[in-house]
């Protein structure tokens, strides 16, 4: 199976701020554009980075997945993407672990939530720290929590393939469900690597 699991860090263009800020806060996908792609691709076992002038690229490669893993990538990361193409993202073969969660939960559960309750690490940094990041031109930094959100994903993406339990705190106990695995599906080429290095 040849997946990739990522998220994506936006930026508002200077001239569409206004926009924002008349949304009572609400975050607006509409107006997002891409800053960082962080990516785990599985096989060349590997995170890579892309950049806005390389989102093009990120896509075609997603097309080529068996699985697209994502954090509230359906909801929130492919919107954002889906303004870079033609081609409709939501026909990928998209696994969110905040979703397949919420069907075992009965309501959404933020992602760091689970990291602090499965893995040995937890989310670097708030949307607030992180949100003027790429207007300051903080691109390690911004590349930084992006990709740690990237193996948050990835690490509890490998618990639910393994079917092991997840624990998670509803503020009242800590409880455990175990994950549905994929459906099977086999969309793989049979050049993926000489597709995301030309």
């Amino acid at each position: 199976m040849n997946y990739i699991t990522f998220d994506i860090e936006t930026y508002i263009p200077e001239d569409l701020k206004k926009t924002q800020s008349n949304n009572s806060g609400r975050l607006d996908t509409s107006i997002m554009k891409v800053s960082v792609i962080g990516a785990y691709f599985s096989w060349i076992d590997k995170y890579l980075v892309f950049y806005e002038e390389e989102v093009e690229d990120f896509i075609g490669a997603l097309q080529l997945a068996d699985y697209v893993i994502g954090y509230n990538h359906i909801w929130f990361d492919l919107p954002v993407l889906q303004k870079y193409t033609k081609f409709n993202l939501n026909t990928l073969p998209n696994y969110d672990l905040m979703l397949e969660a919420q069907k075992k939960i009965g309501y959404k559960i933020k992602l760091d939530n689970l990291a602090q309750n499965n893995l040995t690490f937890k989310k670097t940094e708030s949307y607030a720290n992180y949100k003027d990041y790429y207007q300051n031109g903080k691109f390690f930094e911004l590349t930084d929590y992006c990709m740690h959100d990237v193996l948050i994903t990835e690490q509890l993406f490998r618990m639910a393939l393994a079917q092991s339990s997840v624990k998670y705190n509803d503020m009242l106990n800590v409880r455990e469900i175990v994950l549905d695995l994929p459906s099977p599906i086999s969309r793989s080429s049979t050049n993926l690597n000489d597709h995301l290095f030309n």
